[in-house]
């Protein structure tokens, strides 16, 4: 924001009205759509094949540290965690950053709660920290899928080049895969070796598509908005451009 013009001003106005504004549409009960997406549709069927086989379900965050994407991963978790309490199923946890351990077993502990089945399954047995470093954290965890036969893997979060050991240690275990990630660098490797990929926006997208959250469904619909005015004035800066050969939109966006 240094050195901002008034219009930039301006827009960032208007884009945190449109948030604030869809916040509170949702807070009121006004139901907001979001669309299908079919990666994450998926999770329901990959949890029920895991109980049919009764074979463990693991949810990988992966190595982000606190942050809005571990956050983001925690939402889904805790979906996932609540569907398979239902079905008496553990779901395991290996996590690669100690600040991460707190939060995943909050949200692990809640899960279970809230379909009244705490203490099912001990918490130290499914939520595990295996190590900080890349190669420690891959092959621990490629082992912990093949010495318990997981039947569901799910890897929400960013990784390195870890992606590819867990991955393909869940395809040789014969689990289905659900990835998703928001670094575009790991994608071909998630295609590759996984059933489904959800990647990009869609990551942060997640929490809110299950949760429902009045919170991230409004914000999530709100930045909508924002970047449909964007669009638009982009288009209007080219029609400006092309059509009338006047730059107009550049000299009031820098005024």
């Amino acid at each position: 924001m240094e050195h901002a013009s008034w219009p930039i001003l301006l827009l960032f106005a208007l884009f945190a009205a449109f948030v604030l504004a869809m916040i509170s549409r949702a807070r009121r009960g006004v139901p907001i759509f979001l669309r299908r997406i079919a990666g994450l549709e998926v999770i329901d069927d990959a949890i029920g094949r895991a109980t049919e086989q009764d074979r463990p379900i693991m949810f990988n965050p992966g190595l982000d540290d606190l942050g809005v994407q571990l956050f983001c991963s925690m939402a889904v978790m805790g979906y996932i965690v609540r569907k398979a309490a239902r079905l008496s199923m553990p779901v395991y946890v290996p996590i690669s950053k100690p600040l991460s351990y707190a939060i995943a077993e909050e949200y692990w502990k809640d899960a279970y709660a809230a379909v009244h089945r705490e203490g099912t399954f001990a918490v130290e047995d499914c939520i595990r920290y295996l190590s900080g470093d890349q190669n420690a954290f891959g092959m621990s965890t490629a082992g912990w899928i093949k010495r318990d036969r997981v039947g569901a893997n799910f890897l929400f979060g960013g990784y390195g080049f870890e992606a590819m050991i867990i991955a393909e240690a869940g395809q040789q275990a014969g689990a289905i895969q659900v990835a998703c990630t928001h670094s575009f660098f790991q994608v071909p490797f998630f295609v590759v070796a996984c059933d489904y990929t959800v990647f990009g926006e869609e990551f942060y997208a997640a929490g809110a598509y299950f949760s429902r959250d009045p919170v991230l469904t409004g914000s999530l619909a709100g930045q909508d908005l924002c970047k449909l005015v964007i669009l638009l004035i982009i288009l209007a800066g080219i029609v400006s451009v092309t059509v009338f050969q006047a730059d107009w939109l550049s000299l009031l966006l820098t005024w």
